[in-house]
């Protein structure tokens, strides 16, 4: 693929995730409600883009179980129930609490440099799309210091990392706290102790899908009592 390729390829997966973005706010901000449909051609309009690119978030969003495609009738946002988003995400913290562990014996001083220039990169003056970008970045980057392309296939398969920018407008944490969170993680890696490396990490995902539990109930009370 040539250059021009590449950046055709860069921007329509920029789109996508900007689109991506965009829905998991308008959950978070209770626009779209737990049994809302989205219509794929007024919000193509709405952000003034082809239906593409709308069409391959959506679909993004449905196979990491955020919406519902139901036959012949439409899109729709999930209605989770705390269980459901217990049991992703602690499916989640396993998987990174193992990768941490493995990742503070086996990480190259590279790619221990490579993870304090994304900490760095971070602010709390920062948007908050910008932030989910480099958390994104970061926790690949564990990933991939952990050594193990089975791990990171399977972290890829269910595409965990996709629910950031809903766990991050959503939690009751500052960006100044989510971001002393990540040095801490980084911290353990760099002084190579496995496993605080790892518990921290499985509360760090774990008391995210917490917070997500309770909202998703607490959005479900507000429509029961509607």
């Amino acid at each position: 693929m040539g250059e021009s390729g590449r950046r055709r390829l860069a921007a329509k997966e920029t789109l996508r995730s900007n689109i991506r973005d965009y829905i998991q706010q308008q959950i978070a901000e209770g626009v779209y409600r737990p049994g809302d449909r989205i219509v794929e051609t007024r919000l193509a309009k709405e952000l003034n883009v082809s239906q593409a690119p709308v069409r391959e978030a959506m679909l993004e969003l449905a196979t990491i179980g955020m919406l519902e495609e139901r036959p012949y009738s439409g899109t729709y946002v999930r209605n989770f129930t705390a269980e459901e988003i217990e049991d992703t995400f602690e499916a989640r913290a396993f998987i990174e609490e193992y990768a941490a562990k493995r990742a503070a014996k086996l990480a190259a001083e590279e790619q221990l440099a490579r993870m304090r220039e994304v900490l760095e990169r971070m602010s709390p003056g920062q948007s908050l799309e910008e932030f989910v970008r480099l958390d994104k970045e970061f926790h690949g980057l564990v990933m991939d210091a952990a050594g193990s392309p089975a791990l990171k296939r399977v972290w890829n398969l269910l595409r965990m990392a996709e629910w950031t920018y809903l766990c991050a407008a959503i939690t009751a944490f500052s960006l100044d706290d989510l971001i002393d969170r990540h040095w801490r993680i980084f911290r353990y890696l760099e002084s190579r102790e496995d496993s605080s490396a790892g518990a921290y990490m499985f509360l760090h995902i774990k008391g995210f899908g917490d917070e997500l539990g309770r909202y998703f109930s607490g959005r479900e009370e507000q429509g029961t009592e509607a």
